[in-house]
């Protein structure tokens, strides 16, 4: 049996496949396109969404996002080829070669950020994962939108998607009116001009034309979160238990397709599950990449009863030092042995095992050809828990032999 984000990241990814045939010439409403269907940059960034949610996940009910792996996931997975916007293609490459994220991200649109739907549309699966508590979505859910988008209207968007996609899991065990399941929504929207629109959606439920109400809400052909997150959740709250309906409905009034037809299959799915999606869909959208499906836990969290530094104190970098990506990504899954160590927002840190106390911390930053640079070191100087931390020698040492030696 799939998780709700899991079936979630399905639904998103079929109907991302399925709607981008439609800017294919020749291809007609109401006929199945000719398979493949290869999915665009809605599905490849839901996809590092979802794995990085997954691969933190043990089973707590206090989820999050690391946004700096997330960050660096993006970029480095990002494919040029995949439909995105020229300024995200030109962003993701800067970080991709050191640059900036949040200043990045900021600068866009002359310093009012991206108000596009990009946040929105990747977003389902982790608001599928807090049915449990929906609020509980909404600070993730901004956390993964200003990583690429700062404006108000985007991040708003980002949130009114997952919470949607919380409540149509509930919806799987307490089935909801579509007016009541808007309304739950909005509720959760900060006010603003996305709240708003929120609410024109739930006016015009009663509308059985989805080009009629797209006239209206939009149907994301301006590319904006404003544009688009109401219309895509009309669809999806008139349709909650027809997969096929709901997307059909959002490819129907034109616009951004790939994006509106993702938002609803994220939305959908999360409801009536991956057995709910149309199999010959299922089997003509281009399938999930190996990367997004990380086994849960793979990312190690705090060890149990590890203590934080007393005494933190800068210590020299290393200037040589350069772990690769594979190294990186070995340190992140945590020692074992005579060290336990954890990551978080880009630092690593390590603590001795058979104490628990943290001895040393490690921030990097990606370098250009791919590998991570150590850029800031603090150590324990506490002598009480840490006496090694005036040998230099010894610290240098050990932060050359961490990726390569599990017992420390």
């Amino acid at each position: 049996m799939t998780s709700p984000q899991l079936d979630s990241l399905h639904g998103l990814r079929v109907g991302d496949a399925l709607g981008a045939q439609f800017f294919v010439p020749g291809t007609v409403f109401g006929i199945d396109p000719p398979a493949p269907w290869p999915w665009t940059d809605d599905t490849e960034m839901a996809c590092s969404v979802h794995a990085a949610l997954t691969e933190r996940d043990t089973g707590r009910i206090d989820l999050d996002i690391d946004t700096f792996d997330l960050t660096h996931a993006f970029a480095r997975r990002h494919d040029f080829d995949r439909g995105y916007g020229p300024a995200a293609n030109r962003m993701l490459r800067l970080i991709r070669e050191g640059g900036d994220a949040r200043a990045l991200a900021a600068g866009l649109f002359d310093g009012q950020g991206s108000y596009g739907n990009g946040a929105a549309m990747r977003v389902a699966p982790l608001g599928a994962a807090f049915a449990a508590d929906p609020a509980a979505a909404v600070r993730p859910a901004t956390d993964s939108a200003l990583i690429t988008h700062t404006h108000p209207q985007a991040v708003d968007g980002a949130v009114a998607v997952a919470v949607a996609a919380a409540y149509a899991v509930r919806a799987r065990t307490a089935p909801v009116a579509p007016a009541d399941f808007l309304a739950a929504v909005r509720a959760l929207t900060p006010r603003g001009a996305l709240h708003e629109a929120l609410g024109e959606a739930r006016a015009l439920l009663g509308e059985p034309d989805p080009v009629a109400a797209a006239r209206i809400l939009g149907n994301g052909s301006r590319v904006s979160a404003l544009d688009t997150v109401p219309f895509a959740l009309w669809c999806a709250a008139r349709s909650l238990d027809d997969y096929r309906g709901a997307v059909l409905a959002a490819i129907r009034a034109g616009g951004d397709v790939d994006t509106t037809a993702a938002i609803v299959g994220g939305v959908v799915a999360a409801r009536t599950g991956t057995a709910g999606i149309p199999g010959a869909w299922l089997a003509a959208a281009e399938a999930l990449p190996d990367w997004a499906l990380p086994r849960a836990g793979t990312v190690a969290g705090p060890p149990e009863g590890g203590q934080p530094m007393l005494l933190p104190r800068r210590h020299p970098v290393p200037p040589e030092l350069r772990w690769s990506d594979r190294e990186w990504q070995r340190l992140r899954r945590g020692l074992t042995g005579r060290w336990a160590s954890h990551s978080r927002e880009g630092t690593l840190h390590l603590y001795r095992a058979r104490t628990g106390y943290e001895i040393l911390s490690v921030a990097v930053a990606p370098v250009r050809d791919g590998s991570w640079r150590p850029v800031e070191v603090l150590v324990e100087t506490h002598p009480a828990r840490f006496a090694g931390a005036q040998d230099e020698g010894f610290l240098a040492a050990l932060l050359r032999r961490m990726p390569g030696c599990p017992t420390g």
